[in-house]
């Protein structure tokens, strides 16, 4: 593991609440100046880790994309029946169960609204090749693991110092982000609820051009696209991360009215 803190972080507060979930080999440190912004703002948060991550990068090995899923599933429904509403946030694979978990439930069992940064449903060169390779390969993925070369994607390298993240892709469920793009892809119409799209310009692992492709095919037409200039992947904590967080809050206002419960208690990072 590189980096050392918490790699959940949940808060009370007020709904709709803000569900995260963090890319590949990740954790939800990747997005914590976010969330802790929306946590000040008065939102829940509930920001866990998917599994196989934030332990051990052999038990994210054989982990599946459905896995993924239904983590995320039970996290909404959770968030649902404690807070009345939820908006889903996802980062890169976590933007890819996001939107799975928006086309599997729709109208009042669904989220309120999807917040999608970092789009993984299509991958850069040369990690798609690589993948696509290992994806065709008779005898399946190899169980091999790519050691990273840095912790994260960002122009804003000082933003790495306290990211908790493995320091090695597992190549058999990196397939699995592969192949779960594809399945999005082919089935992102089936989202209706709002939408809001942030990617960065200078994005080396997903190309920028995902955020307007997928403007263009998801089944609602409340969906907003906002490239930001300044920064890579890593775009919660990198150099655009405050217009990131306003662009966040200024599309949660829009929910918080049709709130149907505030807890109480205060925020507590997880």
């Amino acid at each position: 593991m590189l980096g050392h803190g918490p790699v959940e972080f949940c808060a009370d507060g007020r709904g709709p609440c803000v569900v995260g979930f963090h890319g590949f080999s990740g954790t939800a440190s990747e997005l914590r100046p976010l969330l802790d912004r929306i946590a000040a703002a008065g939102y829940a948060v509930d920001g866990a880790v998917l599994p196989g991550h934030g332990t051990l990068p052999h038990l994210l090995q054989d982990v599946t994309f459905d896995q993924w899923v239904a983590a995320a599933d039970d996290r909404l429904r959770r968030a649902q029946s404690k807070y009345g509403s939820a908006v889903l946030l996802g980062f890169s694979l976590g933007s890819l169960v996001a939107l799975q978990v928006a086309i599997d439930r729709q109208g009042a069992s669904g989220p309120a609204g999807l917040v999608l940064l970092g789009s993984a449903i299509r991958l850069g060169n040369p990690a798609f090749a690589v993948l696509a390779l290992m994806d065709k390969l008779p005898q399946g993925p190899p169980d091999l693991y790519l050691v990273k070369a840095v912790p994260g994607d960002a122009v804003d390298t000082s933003t790495l110092a306290d990211l908790v993240t493995y320091d090695r892709h597992p190549m058999r469920a990196a397939v699995q982000v592969y192949r779960a793009g594809r399945r999005v892809r082919d089935a992102v119409g089936g989202v209706r609820c709002p939408t809001l799209i942030l990617h960065g310009l200078r994005d080396r692992v997903c190309p920028w051009d995902n955020a307007a492709w997928l403007a263009d095919h998801l089944g609602t037409r409340d969906a907003s696209v906002h490239i930001l200039e300044h920064s890579a992947h890593l775009l919660a904590r990198d150099l655009d991360r405050e217009a990131v967080a306003e662009h966040v809050l200024r599309f949660l206002g829009r929910f918080a009215s049709a709130s149907e419960r505030t807890p109480h208690g205060t925020a507590s990072p997880g």
